[in-house]
């Protein structure tokens, strides 16, 4: 998973917040590298996006995935 399809999934998706919650749960399951790489990546990808939920929602996972640290 990369920080586009993710990206993509809210954008697709009727529900973000709860998208984000269900994509929040996967991310945990992935390796600290891999966390970081894919939080690296939404940071660049939040300046992108035009929906205020769908930038409410990569804010919380950047967040979670900044305290799995």
């Amino acid at each position: 998973m990369d920080a586009k399809l993710i990206v993509a999934r809210l954008k697709q998706a009727n529900y973000k917040y709860s998208e984000g919650k269900t994509i929040k749960e996967l991310l945990r399951q992935l390796p600290l590298s891999e966390q970081i790489s894919i939080r690296n990546g939404l940071i660049g990808e939040k300046t992108k996006a035009d929906n205020s939920d769908i930038i409410d929602v990569i804010n919380d996972i950047i967040n979670v995935l900044g305290s799995n640290r």
